[in-house]
């Protein structure tokens, strides 16, 4: 049977509608959960080195962004957006020949970092750790090396979870409170970037890198 004009302007907004019920379904859903993730599926869109500089040590392969400098040069990979109160969750794994990995995630620009591994001047793993010299109390204001070690899993994936909110800063590592600490010299803003540090070969992979704006 042959539609009329009528039928089918009727037809054409009810799908209308249909499609912006499935929008606003899918929008509060987003928002209810609220997570994005800073990983790209393909390459490195939404992130740039210093200067761009080094961008060979770092690749997206498959969703997994691995960085490794075989010629133990530091090169730190970072958010094109800044970023200001949030929820961040990494996931990664170190395949460092060797025990003595370094690297990290800096939090708002370059002034605070959780650190991934051992400490370069103490020669302890300090994953979980925040350093921060700026602040004026010592490099790591908060070492609990015991809880570090209990937590750690050597040579597998570990999550590191991060709440900052205001100046204060809170890191979990595999679901355990690492350091609770309130910044001193922290900006309300800045990027988040990775870090392979200079004088060690460093393989390492993170797989989930999400992040959850706290309003």
């Amino acid at each position: 049977m042959k539609k009329t004009p009528l039928a089918i302007t009727l037809c054409l907004v009810m799908g209308l509608f249909t499609t912006l019920a499935l929008a606003d379904d899918h929008a509060e859903k987003k928002s209810d959960d609220g997570w994005v993730s800073l990983i790209p599926e393909k390459g490195l869109d939404g992130w740039a080195t210093h200067k761009n500089k080094t961008d060979d040590l770092w690749k997206n392969v498959d969703g997994v962004i691995h960085g490794e400098n075989p010629k133990k040069n530091n090169s730190d990979l970072w958010t094109d957006k800044e970023f200001g109160d949030y929820e961040l969750v990494v996931e990664y794994k170190n395949s460092t020949e060797g025990k003595h990995y370094d690297s990290g995630v800096f939090l708002r620009g370059g002034s605070h970092q959780v650190q991934i591994g051992y400490s370069g001047s103490l020669r302890i793993d300090l994953t979980g750790c925040i350093y921060c010299p700026k602040d004026g109390n010592g490099k790591y204001p908060q070492m609990p090396k015991e809880k570090v070690t209990k937590a750690q899993k050597p040579g597998e994936w570990n999550t590191v979870r991060i709440i900052t909110k205001g100046k204060n800063i809170k890191t979990y590592l595999n679901g355990e409170l690492i350091n609770d600490y309130d910044g001193v010299k922290y900006p309300d803003k800045g990027k988040i970037g990775l870090q392979l540090h200079a004088g060690t070969h460093l393989k390492m992979a993170f797989r989930v890198i999400k992040i959850r704006e706290i309003k």
